[in-house]
């Protein structure tokens, strides 16, 4: 049996927001294409919000297999798979190379100790902060934990109001993961 890299995909400030009322703090064209271009053809994992936050012509994302995670259990989501726990989550995803979670921040938190690679934005700077907005931050990391295979700058220009660095972090000790997940899937099938 194929045991999955687990990956995220995802854009953090100098604060670690990586979302905002439901919605991205920010608009980086050329991020959103990195996005397509990291997940394209590989199971895509998200929560309920996430996927709700997708905008309609998105929703589900065209080209991967959607899978959403919920606890309501009269949830639908036309065009993805639905499902109740991670565990679920894993197994619909099939047995494929790389699995990207793609939000939120409890799938970011909870699975945070399992996951392999980081498909990382790093947003220069912090979006300023606003009354009375519902801010979601990405958990931190220990930098000790993983090492750099890929970094691209991206500056600030008329289409991106902040500067970014494309990062590809990938965990050092990947073995102990492996052994999760694997333990994970059996235990689940």
């Amino acid at each position: 049996m194929i045991t999955p890299r687990i990956a995220y995909v995802v854009a953090i400030d100098a604060n670690r927001l990586i979302g905002r009322d439901n919605a991205l703090p920010w608009r980086l064209p050329d991020d959103m294409r990195w996005f397509r271009a990291q997940t394209m053809g590989k199971p895509c994992i998200m929560g309920r919000k996430t996927y709700d936050s997708l905008p309609d012509r998105f929703r589900p994302l065209p080209g991967r297999l959607n899978i959403v995670v919920t606890r309501n259990r009269e949830y639908d989501a036309p065009g993805a798979v639905v499902v109740h726990s991670l565990a679920d989550a894993l197994a619909a995803a099939g047995a494929v190379e790389e699995v990207i979670i793609v939000g939120g921040a409890d799938l970011f938190h909870e699975l945070l100790p399992q996951v392999d690679r980081l498909y990382l934005t790093d947003v220069h700077g912090a979006v300023e902060a606003q009354a009375g907005a519902h801010d979601v931050f990405f958990p931190p990391i220990d930098p000790g934990q993983w090492r750099e295979v890929y970094r691209e700058h991206h500056p600030a220009d008329d289409r991106h109001p902040f500067p970014f660095t494309w990062l590809i972090l990938e965990r050092k000790e990947l073995e102990p993961q492996i052994t999760q997940i694997s333990q994970i899937l059996s235990e689940n099938l």
